[in-house]
């Protein structure tokens, strides 16, 4: 029989950045040590002429003080070493919950691959230990990959990209914390975005400040959040962080869901499956009631609603998929399918035409559900035993690109809940719709006709490799299946054509954009899906 508290917490939520200081009762840990976690992270590409933002970060230093005596930073490719830096001057003593420095490398002159290595030296009152990169037990220690584009981000004019669904450090609990908002736009700004949304955890923004075991009524931590995000406004005109909430509820079946809330000052509680307390599973809220609370100007997505579910999480916390009638719920702006990983999409990409073919206008985004993870993605393997290390969930690697009139958050919640955004996690494309007189209908707009000029545009960089598939699919409201509109192999970075459309009833029109992993930076074919224009 199961009883409260005999199965560690560790085993059914397996995201990072790894807290590693939090042992189960009556369980040792191999991966617990006196010193705080220590952890050096930076993009996994940068975009040409910038410097390389490296993140250095310390957490729990409050309950392990220590000093750091010296941070080394050596720059590598290929076996040449290209530079080394100090950091510190002199020993510097971590004392604090949360310390964390961005240090700027030069990256003139640089190009493709490089590594980056960080040696810490930290001292207490024993000995004086070295470590690369982080501190975990088990863990590769390997440097850190970064590409330094020679090409920007592919670009149509007005995209904007962003990621949609990610953690600061106001996500923490017993085996996970994010990263630091400020740190964040810095990073992110070098890899190329212009936005992302902060979605922390409904049941770790209802904690208190210092205790993630224990609620506080008075949301702290949610209000130390927007406030957080109201100075970033401020300090960055350029960059928008969009306040948003990954909140649990419940769907049709009762099993617990996460929705992203984006666009809303309000909080809305979803403790159903943060393990807070054993067995009472249930999340103060449905889907269907959480998504007629509409706050002005805020949109809602089903977070990764394909991605399989652990069997530990279904049992234990009564987690469960997005399942079809969960996806049709009136009040759902659209789906986050593309999460930082292959796991999920393809069911993801099948679900959302199926709702498509059933007339309900779900938008499509993309983020990653990162935790920091910039780099590499470093998660509890063999709980209490091991880190596992993989390259999904990094911050930026799938984008939402939005054709905004501002890098604004009111401007990019508009044009998501409009639906004039893509999906990419390389090349730009973009549909746009023709009226008879020559009038411009974007990605989102239902204009009244059965006949329709469209402009495919397209665009790739030797990043990402040239365009090798082009396919303009339609839907005809009430069919099974979309149908192929026109298709191309394409061949070269950019694309254009003009198309005549005629349609025989209610129907809709989508982009699909592939290249060839050949010569790809990541040796990886890469993809664009844009958002549907509506006829009829």
């Amino acid at each position: 029989m199961i009883t409260p508290g005999c199965i560690p917490f560790e085993i059914i939520l397996l995201f990072l950045y790894a807290e590693t200081h939090y042992r189960f009762r009556f369980f040792l840990s191999f991966l617990k040590k006196k010193e705080p976690e220590l952890i050096a992270d930076a993009p996994f590409r940068v975009e040409p002429g910038q410097s390389i933002p490296l993140l250095l970060l310390a957490k729990d230093s409050d309950r392990y003080p220590i000093w750091l005596r010296k941070v080394l930073i050596t720059v590598s490719q290929g076996s040449k070493e290209i530079r080394r830096l100090e950091v510190l001057r002199k020993s510097l003593r971590l004392s604090a919950k949360w310390w964390w420095k961005v240090v700027s490398i030069p990256a003139k002159e640089l190009e493709g691959w490089i590594e980056i290595d960080v040696q810490f030296e930290l001292q207490n009152d024993k000995e004086i230990r070295t470590y690369h990169n982080d501190n975990y037990r088990t863990s590769s220690r390997s440097p850190l990959r970064v590409y330094v584009a020679s090409h920007p981000l592919p670009r149509l004019g007005g995209v904007h990209y962003g990621d949609i669904h990610t953690h600061s450090d106001y996500t923490e609990d017993q085996v996970e914390f994010g990263v630091p908002l400020d740190a964040a736009v810095r990073l992110s700004g070098a890899l190329g975005l212009s936005f992302f949304a902060v979605t922390d955890h409904s049941y770790d923004l209802d904690d208190a400040i210092d205790n993630y075991l224990k609620n506080d009524a008075a949301r702290p931590k949610w209000k130390r959040l927007g406030a957080n995000i109201d100075k970033l406004a401020l300090r960055h005109r350029d960059f928008a962080v969009i306040r948003g909430e990954e909140v649990s509820c419940r769907s049709a079946s009762g099993h617990n869901l996460h929705l992203l809330r984006l666009g809303s000052r309000e909080f809305i509680p979803g403790s159903g499956d943060g393990a807070e307390r054993w067995f009472r599973t249930r999340s103060e809220h449905s889907a269907s009631e959480l998504l007629g609370m509409a706050s002005m100007g805020a949109v809602f997505f089903a977070a990764h609603p394909a991605e399989n579910v652990p069997i530990l999480q279904r049992v234990l916390l009564h987690r469960g998929s997005w399942l079809d009638r969960d996806i049709r719920l009136p009040g759902l702006t659209g789906v986050q399918f593309a999460n930082g990983s292959a796991s999920g999409f393809p069911r993801g990409l099948r679900q959302w035409t199926s709702a498509l073919l059933r007339g309900h206008r779900l938008i499509a985004v993309a983020g990653n559900d990162a935790h920091g993870n910039f780099n590499r993605f470093r998660q509890l393997g063999i709980p209490f035993f091991s880190i596992r290390e993989t390259q999904e969930h990094l911050f930026g690697r799938m984008r939402t690109g939005v054709f905004s009139a501002s890098v604004r958050e009111s401007s990019i919640l508009r044009s998501l809940s409009a639906g004039r955004c893509i999906v990419t996690d390389g090349p730009v494309a973009q549909l746009v719709g023709r009226t008879a007189a020559g009038g411009r209908i974007p990605m989102g707009s239902h204009p009244f006709t059965d006949q329709l000029g469209i402009e495919v545009q397209a665009k790739s960089s030797p990043e990402f490799g040239r365009i090798n598939r082009i396919v303009v699919f339609a839907g005809t409201l009430g069919e099974n299946h979309e149908t192929v509109l026109w298709q191309s192999q394409g061949g070269d970075f950019d694309f254009f054509k003009r198309l005549r459309c005629k349609f025989r009833g209610p129907s809709y029109v989508r982009l699909e954009v592939g290249t060839s992993s050949e010569n790809a930076f990541d040796s990886r074919p890469h993809f664009c899906l844009t958002n549907p224009i509506w006829v009829g």
